[in-house]
């Protein structure tokens, strides 16, 4: 019984950090940063997501560990394997986060792009292995946590779309070279 309430933990923590407070701060880092939402308080909201995702999904990682080492009925090696990669990616990531290159310098653009790949990677890692523990869970609620991902998702990816149609609709008004109401009185009919 104690093991079915730490599966439980395990799932919620690691749904809850790596399924939903890395995504959220990828959006934040990706929409309100400078265009097309500038928010004053961005990178504190964009950190603070990630370093909460990152606690919550490393404990929720740390049971799994635990859990899958006094099992001995249940290996789950590809889950296993798969929460192995996403923590040592996202340590990276956070590593990345606190030593990151100044803009100025020649790195700094290529750290720039390779924390953001790396970011985007964590996530779909994180993503696939979320779906590879529910997939493992033995009982009728597998199905009830499938359905609550994945509405969590389809409402994250909502926003994200949302947000990117809202950044390229501002980004085509911001290429017009000129309005309609500053041509010259000579050149109107």
């Amino acid at each position: 019984m104690i093991c079915k309430s730490f599966q439980q933990v395990h799932g919620i923590l690691n749904i809850f950090g790596w399924g939903l407070l890395l995504p959220i701060g990828a959006i934040v880092g990706r929409n309100f940063s400078k265009f097309p939402l500038k928010c004053d308080d961005w990178y504190q909201l964009h950190t603070l997501c990630q370093t909460s995702g990152y606690i919550v999904g490393a404990v929720g990682w740390g049971t799994g560990i635990w859990l899958g080492n006094s099992s001995r009925q249940y290996t789950l090696k590809a889950h296993r394997i798969l929460g192995i990669i996403v923590f040592t990616l996202a340590t990276l990531q956070m590593l990345a986060m606190w030593l990151q290159a100044k803009k100025e310098d020649e790195c700094g653009k290529w750290w720039e792009i390779c924390y953001n790949v790396l970011g985007y990677v964590v996530i779909v890692l994180s993503i696939a292995n979320i779906f590879e523990g529910i997939g493992n869970i033995r009982s009728h609620a597998a199905e009830y946590w499938r359905w609550v991902y994945m509405a969590m998702l389809i409402v994250l990816a909502l926003i994200a779309v949302a947000l990117e149609i809202y950044r390229w609709i501002k980004s085509k008004n911001q290429q017009m070279p000129f309005d309609d109401n500053d041509i010259d009185a000579s050149q109107q009919i």
